[in-house]
Order: structure tokens, then sequence, then C-alpha cells
């Protein structure tokens, strides 16, 4: 059954939001004043408090030096939760109570989801986003959320629960399970020698692919901003139905080199799209192509790539021999939180390049505050 815009954004701020999904016919309910809710994410907005003063410290040294027999914490801690109820504003106030200057009040970021991707290093695991994707995020106003890409998130996953943005990155080819059960179209696959030349791709990541498809799906009903970069655009792209190059050289005979092998050219290499005029991605790079489009050069890092775009997706720039570098939903406005990108180059590591790369981010950020701002006003 799906869910109408209202009831999925007047309950994202609730754990019991997971309920709601599995049409388990159980509604959020907020607690009564004086009553502890389970849920972290019930009231995340009551993060945004001040008391007034200049340190919180102050306030417990007058109670106590009032001749009253209650604690620091308790001081300070009761007439706050007394009237905003929840776990999360409990936890606020005592760790603004540890601090001798709290900040300035401010509105609560928006949350952008990203699921990590695993590293060996060491001969150990480790997950990782970069840090580059975590800046941005940050110099826009955003607060970057990294997932766990571990076998045991998914179980937990609505505990990262609400979800203002979510960013999809890098990563191997995904998994034709996966698709399957999504009911997405599955490229064709490379065998043998072909196989061997891309393995670091052809691999599948499990438990990514599950993480994050679960998350678009979600995001895709719900309307939450969504910017697909890489392999995150090819699964923007087969979740609203559109399909894959499973190989871009064995399928295509293209004579660029969309994956440069390691070495000195990986990160240095560029190649041409063009950049269709009156779309976002030129309104971006609009300083560089000027009114009419033009010409930008990207860097690559991908074997596959989008055929047939999804439904309500257009494209915005393609490369010489025609692949598909960039596409958007036809309902982009970030302006009132509608954000369906993909691009299939990296403008975060371009952003000496252009100054539109930084722009990118800059209105995927500005459609997530604006869904964040929405969503919460209907908890209130």
């Amino acid at each position: 059954m799906m869910l109408s815009q209202f009831e999925t954004d007047a309950t994202r701020t609730r754990i019991e939001m997971g309920a709601t999904l599995v049409s388990s016919g159980k509604h959020a309910h907020k607690a009564k004043p004086e009553e502890q809710p389970d849920s972290d994410a019930e009231t995340e907005k009551d993060f945004n408090f001040t008391t007034g003063i200049s340190s919180l410290h102050h306030m417990a040294d007058e109670e106590e030096g009032s001749g009253g027999e209650k604690s620091t914490v308790d001081a300070l801690v009761k007439p706050w939760t007394s009237v905003h109820s929840s776990r999360a504003a409990h936890d606020a106030a005592l760790f603004w109570g540890t601090l001798y200057s709290p900040p300035a009040p401010m509105l609560r970021p928006a949350r952008v989801l990203c699921v990590a991707r695993r590293y060996n290093r060491k001969d150990k695991y480790v997950d990782f986003v970069g840090e580059y994707h975590l800046d941005l995020i940050q110099e826009f106003g955003g607060a970057p959320i990294m997932v766990p890409r571990t076998v045991g998130t998914l179980s937990s996953l609505l505990e990262y629960l609400p979800m203002d943005g979510l960013l999809v990155v890098e990563g191997n080819d995904i998994s034709d399970d996966v698709l399957r059960k999504y009911q997405c179209s599955i490229p064709q696959r490379l065998e043998g020698e072909a196989a061997e030349k891309f393995a670091s791709d052809t691999e599948f990541d499990i438990s990514k692919d599950e993480l994050e498809c679960a998350l678009m799906r979600f995001a895709l009903m719900s309307g939450c901003p969504i910017l697909g970069l890489c392999r995150g655009s090819q699964m923007l792209n087969v979740l609203r139905g559109g399909t894959l190059y499973g190989d871009l050289a064995a399928e295509t005979g293209t004579t660029i080199q969309h994956l440069q092998p390691n070495g000195p050219t990986y990160d240095s290499f560029r190649h041409p799209i063009a950049v269709h005029k009156h779309t976002p991605l030129a309104t971006w790079f609009q300083d560089t192509l000027g009114d009419e489009g033009g010409e930008l050069m990207v860097n690559s890092y991908h074997h596959q790539g989008s055929r047939e775009l999804g439904k309500g997706l257009l494209e915005m720039a393609c490369a010489p021999d025609g692949i598909t570098e960039a596409f958007y939903d036809e309902k982009y406005d970030p302006e009132n939180g509608n954000y369906l990108v993909g691009l299939q180059f990296h403008p975060e590591r371009m952003l000496g390049d252009y100054p539109g790369c930084r722009r990118v981010y800059e209105n995927f950020l500005r459609a997530c505050c604006t869904f964040r701002q929405r969503a919460d006003s209907f908890d209130q």
C-alpha cells in the first residue's frame, strides 16, 4: 500500500515509521508530557534550544546556591524535559550541560545518509566515506550520517532515520540478487578474463547493495532528495525502471576508456561531455558554459553506464560515444525540496576544475534543508 506524501512526512521523525512502512497497522503517537518515549528520533527538533544565558553551569550553580537540594543535572534537565518529553531532549540537556559555552541556537541540520564502502587495510576491513563528500555536506549546512555497510546494519536501519537526503556514491557493480529483489533490470555480465580485468568492480557487495536500495526505495517513496554519483546514478536509474550497460566497451564498442587502470592517469584523465542547455547541470556550470550549454571535461571511473533512462528522468549531458553522463528528474525544484540527480562523473574530485562542481552539492543541500523544514512542520 503506497503512503500519501502527508502520511510519509508526518511520521518520518518517529522510529515507529518502520511499523507504518510494513503496514503493521500501528500508528506513531506522541508521549504524554511526563513520559519518556522509546524513540531517539521522535523529536529531533528538540536539539534546537538555548537557555538564553552564557553557561548552563551558572544556572545549576544558582539553583544549588539558593538552598535547593536537587543535583546539578536534575536542575538542568527537569525543567526542560517536563516540556519537551523525549529522550532526544533529555540527552540534549545533559550534553549542553557539560559545556561552559553553549552554541547559539540554530535550525537542526539536514541529515544526509551515506552508506560506507568497505576497504581492506592491513588485512582488516574498514568502512569509510570519502571526506570530499563529508566536507561538502557540512559546508552547505548538512550533517552527514555514515551508515555502516556491515551485515547487521539492515536489521537496525530504522535507527539511522530520519533522513533528509540520501547520497549514494561509488562502489562495485550492483548484484543480480538485489536487482531481482527490487524488480529491476539486470544488465549483461562479463565472464572469464574480461571479468577479471575489472575484478574490483565486478565482485558484488550485497550488504551495501541491500542497504542503499532499501534507503533509495524509501527516499523515492517519501520524496526525499537523492544525489547519485557514478554507481549511485546507475542505482537511481534502475530503481526508476531504467536499464544499464553491463560493460560499455563490450556492448557499445566505445573508444573512450571510461575506466582508467590504476596508475598516473587514474585521477587526471578527462573526457568531454556535451551539456544540454536549460538543464540543472547547465545552470550549475553557467559561468563556464554560458547560456547555451556546451562542453565540460569530466573524470571517469566506470565500466558500466545508464542505457535507457527510467520513468521521469531526463538527460542533462552525454559523452561523444552517446553514453548518458548526467540526468535529473523532471520535477526538479530544490527550493521546494525536489532533487533527484544522477551524475556518472565525480564533481567532488573536480572542485579545482569548475566552480559548478560545488553547486551540485549546494543545490542538493538546499533541497535537503527544505525537505527537513517541511517534514518537521508536520510534527509540531
